[in-house]
């Protein structure tokens, strides 16, 4: 038995690698989903918290009332206050940026100005204005230590 090769498309590699390119960027575009432009910046995990806390109904004067913690997963931490524990990676780590931080609810943890990262717990509403700061380039979960 032999194998026959594949097939070709018929318009060539341009036209497939065009498409591509386009649907791309059609992605990428700033505004072209639901969250805004600084959705980019955050974890899919955080925002998954985020989404269902905000589909729950869950709002910044209701949180407290509503068990937050519950929302907890094993990669993300909200506490009580509906706080979410997250690492923020920074393009530079100074006063300024600890003030902005802080100005946007942020309470800082743990700064590690080696590593351009910041440990704080930000409240839910509050994630897409971190991530909007033009010194942060990401919002990840902390890695936490694993138990054997």
């Amino acid at each position: 038995m032999t194998l026959n090769p594949p097939r070709t498309w018929p318009y060539g590699r341009a036209v497939g690698v065009l498409a591509a390119v386009v649907l791309f960027a059609a992605c990428r575009a700033p505004g072209s989903g639901a969250q805004g432009a600084s959705a980019p910046k955050i974890a899919s995990a955080l925002q998954q918290v985020v989404q269902r806390m905000q589909a729950d109904g869950l709002t910044p004067a209701n949180v407290a009332a509503r068990q937050p913690e519950a929302y907890s997963t094993p990669l993300v931490r909200v506490d009580a206050q509906g706080n979410l524990e997250v690492a923020i990676v920074v393009t530079a780590l100074d006063e300024a940026a600890v003030a902005a931080l802080q100005a946007r609810q942020a309470r800082i943890a743990r700064l590690a100005p080696e590593q351009r990262l910041v440990l704080a717990w930000v409240p839910f509403h509050r994630l897409e204005a971190v991530a909007a700061l033009p010194f942060v380039r990401f919002l990840r979960p902390p890695s936490y230590a694993v138990h054997r």
